[in-house]
């Protein structure tokens, strides 16, 4: 019984997958736009994933094995008919659905900002990772975990964390709530049951003297009274380590969907692209249980995405990552390439250089080549990823207007007014960058309305929008659309269009009339024309609701 609310779900998305026009058919039913994947279950095992060697074998044997195997392309798995990812436990639609105010944006997923009186009580030592840190409680007993900058980086990872975790935010993915803190020696206490975790595994007593040392090593503020940190609050539920790159979790009845198959994984590829993520891995994911009644044993888990700070260039600054977001540690190609030329080929990240301004690593735009992206070490789902995937990720980045940039920014806390436009103007400049290669790549035409037209004659006006030129990425003055109508059948309806795109991208065509048979079921097929370049075809699938008897658009598919 669990599966049935996963089948309609498969049944549209499979029909996606189909052939040529006389072929696909869409199930007249409204597009899917939440799953229910929260059927109470146990609490699963805790996923634990040998770093070391998983990154060894991310590396070097699984590239070679998916290359050898040679993959056949295949449609992502768990979007509806209009090719969107619905809402889940994986991904919640926001500002790709939904208007966002700048300042909702700015606040982010926070349900409460850390308090500020009366300090924080250090509850566990910080053991992993090269920033300083610890856990800590504040005065209602709410734990966040706190990271601070390497002195010699100020401001560097502790914005971007909070940047790109209000970016991701608001694309749609689950994230912590992180927020900047200022604090002095003096706001911490230690509680007594503070303990550390040392690299045998054993625990040992937190100490005043430990609390020091990290302090040590930490930033402060530029005016040196505080110490700056990132404050990430823990998240809700029962933490059971992170997802796996490939396949499902086995202990959870809702996993459902292959990972490397789920479009809203596939496509992190653009959204870390654009924020120069290149830390991708299986341990900077972590899901959680959440027991549905207090006591009752049975919960769902929810997929979260976490540790951003090595975005935005950071990883550079130290000066060990010159490839860092152009190439894996270690790749193939560039030590071929390296081999044949004897050391003498100059790569092309190689020289590039970030602006010398407080808290901003090697972040451009001029050098950005949003095709050329690369993390760190190779990431699974990014193998399968296709120009649909790379579409619908386009879509939502492009809805990211400058206001929503800046109210990210705010929230990073940069003290240099100049780090912070810096920063501002080079997201925007990627993101027009990244949404100009990945639109030219399909038919943005999309949004497709109908509209009963008034004349009793019931004849309809079918609307959409060129996204490239709505979102002011591309002119119209080369762009023409050409629209023609077919029957459930394939046959040709006598309605065809010629129109020229408009400064706006509203793409409108009035008099279509719904074929009688098989509940008025048509296919448009809208050609993108733009100079000389005809670009795939988009095609609308159009039926009458079997109730309301509501025209209305039940599928999209792109050619």
């Amino acid at each position: 019984m669990r599966l049935c609310w996963l089948w309609p779900l498969l049944l549209l998305t499979s029909a996606c997958g189909a052939g040529p026009l006389t072929t696909l058919r869409f199930e007249n039913r409204d597009p899917i736009f939440a799953v229910y994947d929260r059927s109470p279950v146990p609490l699963p095992v805790e996923t634990e994933f040998a770093g070391q060697i998983a990154s060894v074998d991310n590396t070097f044997r699984r590239p070679v094995l998916l290359h050898m195997a040679m993959p056949t392309p295949r449609l992502a798995i768990g979007i509806n008919s209009l090719g969107e990812v619905p809402d889940s436990s994986w991904f919640q639609n926001r500002i790709g659905r939904f208007a966002i105010d700048p300042s909702e944006l700015e606040r982010g997923n926070a349900s409460a900002t850390p308090m500020a009186e009366g300090g924080w009580t250090v509850v566990r030592g910080k053991s992993l990772g090269a920033a300083p840190g610890f856990t800590a409680e504040d005065g209602q007993g709410r734990r966040y975990i706190f990271k601070m900058d390497r002195a010699e980086f100020p401001e560097s990872e502790s914005a971007a964390e909070v940047v790109v975790q209000r970016l991701l935010w608001a694309a749609g993915f689950h994230v912590p709530d992180n927020f900047i803190v200022h604090f002095r020696r003096e706001d911490l206490g230690i509680a007594d049951g503070a303990t550390i975790t040392v690299e045998d595994g054993s625990k040992l007593r937190f100490t005043d003297a430990m609390l020091e040392e990290a302090l040590a090593h930490a930033a402060k503020t530029a005016d040196g009274r505080f110490y700056r940190a990132v404050a990430s609050r823990y998240l809700e539920g029962i933490p059971i380590g992170g997802f796996p790159s490939t396949g499902v979790r086995t202990d959870d009845p809702n996993d459902l969907i292959p990972h490397e198959h789920r479009r809203e994984v596939r496509a992190q590829e653009l959204f870390f692209s654009w924020l120069g993520q290149s830390d991708v891995k299986s341990t900077n994911t972590l899901d959680t249980w959440i027991e549905s009644e207090p006591g009752s044993g049975l919960g769902h888990v929810r997929h979260h995405l976490l540790d951003f700070g090595k975005s935005f260039g950071i990883w550079f600054g130290d000066g060990a990552h010159e490839h860092d977001g152009w190439a894996p540690h270690f790749d193939y190609g560039d030590a071929g390439l390296s081999l044949l030329a004897l050391g003498l080929w100059r790569r092309p990240y190689e020289g590039h250089r970030g602006p010398a301004l407080r808290g901003v690593g090697r972040y451009d735009s001029r050098h950005y080549r949003p095709e050329a992206y690369s993390p760190a070490i190779p990431y699974a789902p990014f193998y399968y990823r296709d120009r649909l995937d790379a579409y619908w990720a386009a879509k939502i980045i492009a809805r990211f207007e400058r206001r929503h940039i800046e109210a990210a920014v705010r929230a990073g806390r940069y003290s240099d007014p100049r780090a912070a436009s810096y920063m501002a103007d080079t997201i925007a400049r990627r993101r027009d960058k990244l949404v100009r290669h990945y639109f030219a790549e399909v038919n943005p035409v999309d949004g497709f309305q109908l509209h009963p037209l008034d004349d009793g004659s019931q004849q309809h006006r079918l609307c959409a929008k060129d996204l490239l030129i709505w979102h002011r990425q591309g002119s119209h003055r080369d762009t023409r659309y050409r629209l023609e109508a077919f029957d459930w059948h394939g046959r040709p309806l006598q309605w065809q269009r010629q129109l020229a795109a408009t400064a706006t991208g509203g793409v409108c065509a009035a008099g279509l009339l719904p074929p009688k048979e098989r509940a008025g079921y048509t296919m448009v097929v809208v050609h993108t024309r733009r100079g000389e370049r005809e670009l795939p075809p988009t095609i609308a699938h159009l039926a009458r609701h079997p109730g309301t008897q509501r025209y209305r658009v039940i599928g999209v598919q792109r050619l």
